[in-house]
């Protein structure tokens, strides 16, 4: 599950950093545990990996992805900020070696390895819509595992 948040015109990304393997920005997200709803895991997920608390307000993309033995499906959610402040040192986030956390502008996002694609593409002018149908983002590889 992702989480695509929008505050003063900038999206909400993380940055993923392990010396000499990657350096990559990402939208919030993760997998669900248990038995939690997809909404639940999305804020929980940028809870644990920013410090920040988040409404979701509705799904906008199914993103297919695959690498070596394994192929998954990611729902990214539009979310709106509730509150909280900018912290990326939770246990959490750490092990999946995160770095930093910040709002970055649509300029910021396409001088950066971004993730997910269409983050500098259609997002932009979906994400100004106030209803959309979600959207099936094509069989993508990932590179960063």
């Amino acid at each position: 599950m992702g989480a695509l948040i929008v505050h003063n015109d900038k999206l909400l990304m993380v940055n993923h950093k392990r010396e000499d393997r990657y350096d990559f920005w990402v939208a919030p997200g993760g997998g669900v545990k248990d038995t939690e709803s997809l909404e639940d895991s999305v804020i929980r997920e940028v809870k644990e990996e920013t410090g920040l608390n988040v409404a979701v307000d509705q799904l906008m993309y199914i993103e297919q992805m695959y690498f070596p033995k394994e192929r998954s499906v990611k729902f990214w959610y539009r979310c709106e900020l509730i509150d909280g402040h900018l912290d990326c040192t939770a246990k959490e986030a750490t092990i999946e070696y995160i770095v930093d956390v910040k709002f970055m502008d649509k300029h910021e996002l396409e001088l950066r390895e971004t993730y997910p694609p269409m983050l500098k593409e259609s997002f932009w002018e979906k994400v100004k819509q106030e209803s959309v149908q979600p959207e099936v983002i094509g069989l993508r590889e990932l590179k960063n595992y």
